[in-house]
């Protein structure tokens, strides 16, 4: 079973936060002090649901239910910010599998 001190140890990881429902930060591990993991918490929350109205409006364009996101990933060239539920982790792409990440990810937000 993965907590997010685990999560924090995949390669490339370099912070992982839980945040609640109203975007406030429920626990980190990382390289996060207490402010920078409060605005990552609130990014991740604000991320979390502009991507469940996306999936709202393409399950009405497309006629086909089941739209609504498990996670998200935000992708620059060299960092990357991965999602699933209230679960998100900050990686370098050169150095995380980013199917360890989601794997974990997954685990630790159905838990």
């Amino acid at each position: 079973m993965l907590d997010l001190q685990s999560l924090f140890a995949l390669k490339g990881v370099v912070a992982a936060l839980r945040f609640y429902d109203d975007g406030s930060l429920a626990e980190s591990a990382g390289d996060l002090d207490q402010v920078d993991g409060q605005l990552a918490a609130e990014l991740c929350y604000a991320n979390g649901r502009i991507m469940h109205h996306n999936g709202d409006a393409l399950a009405t364009l497309s006629g086909i239910e089941g739209w609504p996101p498990r996670g998200w990933m935000m992708m620059s060239d060299e960092f990357s910010i991965c999602a699933v539920a209230e679960v998100a982790c900050f990686v370098w792409n050169r150095e995380a599998s980013f199917n360890d990440v989601f794997r974990g990810l997954a685990e630790i937000a159905n838990q």
